[in-house]
């Protein structure tokens, strides 16, 4: 991996050696045959080259209540959309944690996306709590953990169905998988999937939140800070 990422540095150091940068045409042209023969000579690619030179990021946040408890549903699609690591607290924990891990560009979206479900959860439980203001607590918690039970499970797939279709090649998200792999264990950190409990699909205040999950705008969460074409598909 160490002479890969060093023959990474050189690549990316000729595909910078052109007119436009100060170079001359005959250096231009003189690096642009000494990339091409280096790209074939050690099977690798610009794009390759290029994502080595990404910096890695981590976002964390926690949470102690009923949204954090089901944030771990769309937090998962978050990842398989971006590309991005990403777990959780173990179930019991108190305040739930809610992390992702992987290219910087990635953890954008990541941490912007699970900002705009958070949101979306924290005002759809303001409405049910405002509804059923008058019944006993009990019976108010459950219709809450059912709506948000809707949201977080509708929200999950509709973030997945945002992924892109695969592309015809696999390297580099073989690479890409690999190369997050090996900053976690260089990090220490290990994830592990875990248990989780069934949604309180029964109640009726769960379609409630299907609904309220199928009109968040989800693809601002793309657009507002990162452009999409950056998530690795």
């Amino acid at each position: 991996m160490a002479d890969r990422e060093k023959l990474a540095k050189r690549i990316r150091a000729l595909a910078a050696m052109t007119v436009e940068n100060g170079c001359t045409e005959d250096e231009a042209i003189t690096a642009a045959k000494k990339l091409a023969e280096m790209l074939a000579e050690h099977n690798m690619t610009v794009d390759e080259a290029m994502m080595r030179e990404q910096p890695f990021a981590e976002h964390k946040e926690y949470r102690e209540d009923a949204i954090g408890e089901r944030l771990w549903k769309p937090s998962e699609a978050i990842a398989h959309l971006t590309g991005a690591r990403y777990w959780r607290s173990p179930a019991g924990v108190w305040p739930v944690s809610i992390s992702f891990f992987g290219f910087d560009h990635e953890v954008d979206v990541a941490k912007f996306m699970l900002a705009i479900c958070t949101r979306a959860m924290v005002d759809g439980q303001s409405r049910v709590d405002r509804q059923y203001a008058l019944v006993n607590s009990a019976r108010r918690r459950s219709h809450v953990i059912a709506y948000l039970d809707g949201m977080a499970d509708t929200l999950q797939r509709r973030i997945r169905a945002l992924k892109p279709a695969a592309p015809t090649g696999t390297g580099l998200v073989v690479l890409h998988g690999a190369l997050i792999d090996a900053a976690l264990k260089e990090r220490g950190i290990e994830t592990k999937k875990m248990r989780q409990r069934d949604s309180r699909d029964f109640d009726p205040s769960y379609a409630a939140g299907v609904l309220a999950a199928e009109r968040v705008a989800l693809n601002k969460g793309l657009t507002a800070e990162r452009d999409s074409r950056l998530l690795l598909s």
